[in-house]
């Protein structure tokens, strides 16, 4: 659900933006002083009495004018400069809300390690869901994963993540049997607000799926728009291939040698499950891609992209992740004006996803578009903020254009993400 500002709700962001309440409350203390002022020493000095009324006046003259220019200027360490409008490139992440999360890795309670794939999966394909939701912000897979087997407190996570809620868990399967554990906690205030167990077949995967997500939205008090009913709903009800399909994932954002193969493999055989699997459709459209840039130029792979991410937009024409699989192979085929229209879609489904974004700022500076891969590559580091790189990127686009002070600025905020990351 996109949620539109009303005009009272934007002016009021833009007066906060131009600092113009910080100006309006500094003058009329002043002013208040002068008044004061000038009324103590009016008769000391021999003033006449209608020097005091000039000096009310004048406050009262000044106040409109001081606020025009509060509006119009800035007064920054720089120097003064006009204020300009908002950027979408200026926008920064918001303080916690009531209405953000983050979705933890669940902890595999299996008892072997070749499971931790299903129980990342799991929360995974939550956090995935929830992402969906325009009314809740939901904190990127990269910067919740990244606290993976980490003991830290929950203010802690909170604080560091920049959410209030968060979801934790586990999962234990055993054969065709899984338990799994969610609980949903305020991380400001350290209080559990719902938790709850269950033990199903896998089978019945999606059920849980489904109750979990039930569970969230009623604490979070969150009421979904049909769009969004028809949008979280899963591509397959096939608990085998969704297990073929986590497979396929986790591998393919593996590094080691043959990890596409492999992924690919896996991506195949959930189709071969579910042929109506659109989610295993744009995955395989990921691997094809990159197969042909980085390990085989032939021709064949771009066409078996383009099959694969039709097909995925077919099955799925309302989510982000097909478009955006079908924008990265016509990149690939370098049919750009078609990829560009492909991403924006993705965008508009999903503001929040990062591979759209990423993908798209990538081709703009292919494109020598550097104005507008700066933007989007900044765009792509809100929504991931442990990425310094798309920050690093950004600077560069800058630098080239010529906007020295805002490639330093873009430089400086890189800096202190890959700094952050280190400690």
């Amino acid at each position: 659900m996109t949620t539109k500002k009303s005009k009272s709700s934007t002016l009021w962001e833009e007066i906060k933006r131009r600092k113009v309440v910080r100006v309006v409350v500094a003058y009329l203390v002043v002013g208040w002083g002068l008044v004061q002022i000038a009324d103590a020493t009016l008769q000391p000095l021999h003033l006449p009495d209608w020097a005091g009324t000039l000096v009310v006046w004048l406050v009262a003259l000044g106040f409109p004018i001081t606020v025009i220019l509060a509006w119009v200027l800035d007064i920054s360490p720089k120097g003064i400069k006009v204020t300009g409008p908002a950027d979408e490139s200026d926008e920064v992440s918001s303080a916690p809300s009531d209405a953000s999360i983050a979705v933890l890795p669940f902890v595999n309670m299996s008892g072997n390690p070749d499971n931790e794939y299903f129980s990342d999966g799991i929360a995974e394909e939550l956090l995935n869901l929830l992402s969906r939701l325009q009314s809740l912000r939901v904190c990127s897979r990269t910067s919740s994963f990244a606290l993976k087997g980490k003991n830290i407190d929950m203010p802690t996570i909170a604080n560091q993540l920049g959410v209030r809620h968060v979801l934790e868990g586990s999962v234990r399967r055993v054969g065709d049997r899984v338990r799994i554990t969610a609980q949903l906690i305020d991380a400001v205030e350290d209080r559990h607000l719902w938790s709850e167990t269950y033990d199903r077949e896998l089978q019945d995967i999606f059920a849980v799926q489904d109750e979990i997500a039930a569970h969230l939205f009623t604490s979070l008090r969150l009421s979904l728009t049909i769009e969004e009913q028809h949008a979280i709903r899963p591509t397959t009800n096939n608990a085998e291939a969704l297990d073929y399909f986590l497979r396929g994932r986790e591998l393919y954002h593996r590094t080691e040698a043959g990890h596409l193969d492999r992924s690919r493999e896996n991506f195949e055989e959930a189709i071969r499950i579910d042929p109506n699997y659109a989610l295993a459709w744009a995955g395989l459209t990921y691997v094809f891609v990159d197969t042909y840039w980085y390990k085989d130029k032939g021709a064949a792979w771009i066409e078996r992209a383009h099959e694969a991410s039709q097909k995925a937009i077919e099955l799925a024409p309302h989510l982000a992740e097909p478009h955006a699989a079908r924008g990265l192979a016509l990149r690939a085929a370098e049919q750009f004006d078609a990829a560009e229209a492909e991403f924006e879609k993705a965008i508009t489904f999903n503001p929040r996803l990062f591979e759209p974004l990423h993908f798209y700022a990538q081709m703009m500076r292919s494109l020598g578009q550097y104005k507008r891969a700066a933007q989007l590559f900044c765009r792509a580091a809100e929504v991931r903020p442990e990425d310094y790189q798309a920050l690093a990127i950004a600077s560069n686009m800058y630098e080239a254009m010529g906007d020295v002070e805002r490639s330093r600025e873009t430089s400086k905020d890189t800096a202190a993400r890959a700094s952050a990351l280190s400690n």
